[in-house]
C-alpha cells in the first residue's frame, strides 16, 4: 500500500540508533525526507544517514541536538527548515535522564533530570511545531514514543520512567483533542519489548528467559515501530486521533 508519505519532510528525535533508527528508516523509505537527530555520536548519525540517502534516494539530514534543552531543540527545528524546507512529521522518540532505584532512595535532582530527560524533549518540540504549523496555517503529524511501562509496570525501581511516558500518554490525548481542529494529529505508540543494538542481545541469558515469557516468543525490530508510525502519519487513515496504539505484541493483554 502506497501511504502517501512521498515528498513529506520529519524529524525523528534519537532517530540514528534503537527504535528511533527504525522510524528514520521506514520513513525514508516510504520517501520522506529525514533531519535525524542524534545527540552524541556524530560518526554513527552520519553513516547512518549517508546510507539511508544513497538506499532510498531521499534527503537524509543528521542534526545534533540535546532536545532536553530548549534552546537546542529551537535550534534542531530551524536547522531543518533550512536544510529540508518544512517539517509535516515530528517524531519525539528521544528519553533519557532516569535512573533504576528504589522510590524511598530517590532525590528531588533524579525526579527532575528524569522529567528533564522524558518529557521535557516532547514539550520544546512539539512546541515548536505547532507554533510552525499555526504559523503556517498548513496541518502535520506528531508520533510520540511512549512504552509499556506507563501502562504495565512489570519491572520495579523505574518510578520516574513509569510517571513520565504515562504523562506523555495523557499529553498525547490532550493534544490530539486541542489541535486536531487545525489538522493536526497527534497519536502515540506503545513499543513492547524490541531487540536493539543495545537491547535483548541475541544468546544472553536474560535475553533468552524474558524471550520466552512473551506472547509471540519473539521480541519486536525497529522497523515494525517505524511501520506503525508511517500508517500513522498517513493521510489515509485520518480517523487515528490520539490513539496509543498497542505495539507490544500482547504483552500488555
Amino acid at each position: 500500500m502506497d501511504l502517501k508519505l512521498r515528498g513529506k519532510t520529519a524529524i525523528v528525535t534519537g532517530g540514528s540508533r534503537g527504535i528511533g533508527a527504525g522510524i528514520t528508516e521506514v520513513l525514508a523509505k516510504e520517501g520522506c525526507n529525514v533531519a535525524v537527530n542524534y545527540r552524541s555520536d556524530e560518526e554513527s548519525a552520519v553513516k547512518f544517514a549517508k546510507s539511508l540517502k544513497q538506499k532510498y534516494h531521499v534527503e537524509v539530514e543528521p542534526i545534533q541536538a540535546d532536545v532536553s534543552i530548549e534552546t537546542e531543540a529551537a535550534s534542531l527545528f530551524a536547522h531543518t527548515l533550512e536544510s529540508l524546507g518544512k517539517v509535516d512529521i515530528l517524531v519525539n522518540n528521544a528519553a533519557g535522564g532516569f535512573r533504576l532505584m528504589p522510590f524511598q532512595e530517590l532525590a528531588v535532582s533524579d525526579w527532575e533530570a528524569a522529567e528533564k530527560g522524558i518529557l521535557d524533549p516532547v514539550f520544546y518540540m512539539s512546541g515548536q511545531f505547532l507554533k510552525y504549523c499555526l504559523d503556517k496555517k498548513r496541518g502535520g503529524h506528531i508520533v510520540n514514543v511512549l512504552s509499556k511501562s506507563a501502562f504495565l509496570s512489570s519491572s520495579v525501581n523505574n518510578l520516574t520512567y513509569v510517571a513520565f511516558k504515562g504523562a506523555m500518554a495523557s499529553l498525547t490525548r490532550g493534544m490530539a483533542k486541542e489541535f486536531i481542529s487545525h489538522g493536526i494529529y497527534v497519536n502515540g505508540i506503545i513499543p513492547g519489548y524490541v531487540r536493539t543494538e543495545r537491547r535483548h542481545i541475541r544468546g544472553d541469558e536474560r535475553t533468552e528467559r524474558v524471550r520466552k515469557l512473551l506472547p509471540t516468543g519473539e521480541f519486536a525490530t525497529p522497523e515494525e515501530m517505524g511501520n506503525i508510525v508511517a500508517v500513522l502519519c498517513s493521510p489515509l487513515f485520518r480517523q487515528m486521533i490520539g490513539a496509543l496504539v498497542d505495539c507490544t505484541g500482547g504483552t500488555l493483554l
